[in-house]
């Protein structure tokens, strides 16, 4: 099982001025906001299995070994743990994530051809997933965008179960030549017999797709018509 989350901001608070100012208002102050974040991932703990997958997506918050540990808390239950920088994460602190987490992240990544992480959201197909932090009290209106912003999930991991959900629900992607949905923006850099150009020298799409259709037809009539020779009779006759 893999869980997702994101935007801890552990200890973020300067000045009179934090998290718990603008998004977390229920907290009275960060030292009670940073003790329920630890207790919803001592929570998680409890459920984790040797082999599962945490992955956070980034603000982690501030370094101090008090909330480190929770990482060792992932770790000590035979789970990996997995982090994607946010725009709250110095690089110069690298080596510190690196010391705690199985593996980090400066960039999306890719956990299949249609399930990809990140801290920003990203631009994916129709039928595939982002899940995303950063957006704290927003969500994007399409099933493509999960925010798992631990605010906006009401301090709860996003998982696979939740993931599968939503795969259910996305339209069928084609990767079939002319269907694609960049298919319109081909620029051939040699002549192809199956494609038909305009004027401009741009793909006609709807003459493209008739044209491979007839071939196909062709092709299919062509394979139903062939009569292998079984033996009877004689060439000579």
């Amino acid at each position: 099982m893999r869980y997702f989350i994101s935007d801890l901001h552990f200890g973020h608070y300067w000045n009179g001025c934090g998290i718990i100012n603008f998004e977390r208002t229920q907290f009275k102050t960060i030292e009670e906001h940073d003790g329920y974040i630890e207790a919803v991932i001592s929570s998680l703990c409890r459920k984790l299995k040797s082999g599962d997958e945490v992955w956070n997506l980034g603000d982690f918050g501030v370094l101090e070994t008090e909330y480190l540990d929770t990482v060792k808390w992932i770790k000590e239950t035979g789970a990996k743990a997995y982090f994607v920088y946010g725009n709250h994460d110095a690089q110069a602190n690298l080596s510190y994530f690196e010391k705690y987490f199985d593996q980090v992240f400066l960039y999306p990544v890719y956990l299949s051809q249609k399930l990809v992480v990140s801290h920003y959201p990203v631009a994916v197909w129709y039928d595939s997933v982002n899940v995303h932090g950063h957006l704290h009290s927003a969500k994007l209106q399409d099933l493509n965008h999960v925010c798992a912003s631990i605010h906006v999930t009401n301090y709860q991991p996003i998982t696979d179960r939740n993931l599968d959900n939503i795969f259910s629900r996305l339209p069928k992607f084609t990767r079939r030549f002319l269907y694609e949905p960049w298919a319109k923006d081909h620029q051939f850099i040699q002549p192809k017999e199956d494609v038909i150009m305009d004027p401009n020298g741009n793909i006609d799409l709807s003459a493209s797709r008739l044209l491979q259709k007839l071939n196909t037809d062709r092709r299919i009539q062509e394979k139903d018509s062939y009569q292998p020779y079984h033996g009877e009779g004689n060439f000579n006759d």
